[in-house]
């Protein structure tokens, strides 16, 4: 597809990953695609040297709970900083799948609790994770399983679990839904240990019948039916289709298919899935490279992540008052622009998720993923300060087109034709080389924002 393996696993990187730096790549070129797919699906073989406790202490503060934004923050910084991004990338993914929202959870507590277990989880066995969700406190109370009791059944989460998180509209009735919320009667969580709790009391224990099936199934029963049915593996298949190859252009079946057809004979395990898509011939396909839209929670990170600033983020001295204050100042902002640009972490719109694709463009997005240069390149904080290096390199640039090569390489961007003459023209009206030689923060701010405005800068 491209034109060398340096390319190839930025395509890979991108995808798989949070983003495409130059230390990331120089990682995996001794291993090759093969053994680079491997090494980044063996991230639980990685050591992860994140301090989650110290992040959220500082996030917390003085305040006497776990607010959800904070948790939100928390994860961010994570993404920025973590050596094993496809476990980020992973649990954004089932995030979205199995879409839960503070909105109505309220405690941070749970929310981090549900985050944690997508990253444990990452690319575990399906059926655990679907599992682990249908117990989920935050699940329980998103979906009111709290309330689903014996007598009394709350169809919420069945009627989701079957539409949404295994097979998809069409594969069940009403009736299939009925009896699936009185397997789930009596699943709750304690409030004190915040842990899953069977009420026993509250459970309908009697024969119901489900998929053509008849017994006296619990909720268990109903995960690993709904798990195995013929519809679950093509419609998982699907969304990793959409979300890790295009999903721009319509699906590929045939790929559709292939990955469906490992997904199940490999036992629903995530990871032979995500091998088998990552070096299939579609991934590696001309046609979608470049063929995903950039979330905006993808926007922040893998910009933020390009320029050094999740490495910086890493090294700051957390026992110190000014590392501390930094650090959360920092992460509220990246949170807030997240936010801005159309992702709020911990609150997608509603039990579907997020609308991936160009439903994440818009005018008002645009603007706001245009004045993101802002963040990059502050008007003061030395953060903004070392980005500013980072971009213009050490040495001073000798002409402006040397200076748009290094600019798309720092920020992993294939620049048009137009964006390049748009680059030129702006550089040539503010004094050339010049205005970069003087590392003017507001001119270089200027460039970002031609930049970000751009389409190539978009998609990954």
């Amino acid at each position: 597809m491209q034109s060398s393996l340096h390319e190839r696993l930025a395509h890979l990187l991108r995808r798989a990953g949070l983003s495409a730096h130059k230390s990331e790549i120089e990682r995996l070129l001794p291993l090759g695609i093969e053994g680079a797919v491997d090494a980044l699906l063996a991230f639980d073989q990685q050591p992860e040297t994140i301090d989650d406790e110290a992040i959220l202490q500082l996030l917390r503060g003085d305040s006497p709970r776990l607010q959800p934004p904070m948790v939100a923050s928390w994860w961010l910084y994570r993404m920025l900083v973590t050596q094993r991004p496809m476990q980020e990338r992973m649990a954004l993914f089932w995030h979205n799948h199995f879409a839960t929202s503070a909105s109505k959870v309220g405690d941070g507590n749970l929310m981090l609790m549900q985050i944690q277990m997508f990253q444990r989880l990452a690319l575990a066995d399906f059926k655990t994770l679907v599992l682990e969700v249908s117990k989920d406190p935050a699940m329980l109370v998103w979906l009111d399983g709290v309330r689903n009791v014996k007598g009394k059944p709350n169809e919420n989460f069945a009627r989701e679990l079957l539409e949404l998180f295994t097979m998809g509209i069409g594969h069940y009735t009403e009736r299939d839904i009925q009896e699936a919320a009185r397997a789930f009667t009596g699943w709750s969580f304690s409030r004190v240990t915040r842990s899953f709790v069977f009420n026993r009391a509250q459970h309908d224990d009697g024969e119901k019948e489900f998929l053509g099936k008849r017994g006296r199934f619990s909720g268990e029963d109903i995960v690993q039916m709904a798990v195995e049915h013929p519809a679950t593996a093509p419609f998982i298949a699907r969304k990793f289709y959409r979300l890790f190859i295009n999903d721009v252009d319509p699906v590929d079946e045939r790929t559709v298919q292939a990955l469906a057809k490992e997904f199940t004979q490999s036992g629903y395990s995530t990871r032979a899935l995500m091998r088998k898509l990552l070096l299939s011939e579609a991934f590696w396909s001309p046609r979608n490279y470049r063929r995903r839209i950039k979330s905006p929670v993808e926007f922040v990170v893998s910009t933020l992540r390009q320029v050094g600033i999740g490495e910086r983020l890493r090294q700051l001295n957390l026992s110190s008052g000014v590392g501390q204050r930094a650090v959360v100042a920092y992460l509220r902002l990246v949170n807030q622009w997240t936010r801005r640009i159309g992702q709020a972490l911990l609150y997608p719109p509603d039990v579907a998720g997020w609308e991936w694709g160009t439903a994440w463009i818009s005018s008002q997005t645009m603007l706001e993923r245009m004045r993101f240069a802002e963040v990059i390149v502050p008007n003061r904080g030395p953060l903004g300060f070392q980005t500013l290096r980072e971009l213009l390199g050490t040495e001073p640039a000798r002409t402006l087109e040397g200076f748009i090569d290094r600019l798309g390489e720092v920020l992993d961007v294939a620049l048009s034709k137009e964006t390049r003459e748009k680059l030129q023209e702006y550089l040539q009206k503010r004094g050339g080389v010049t205005a970069l030689a003087r590392a003017d923060r507001t001119v270089v701010q200027g460039i970002l924002q031609i930049v970000f405005a751009s389409p190539e800068f978009q998609m990954l």
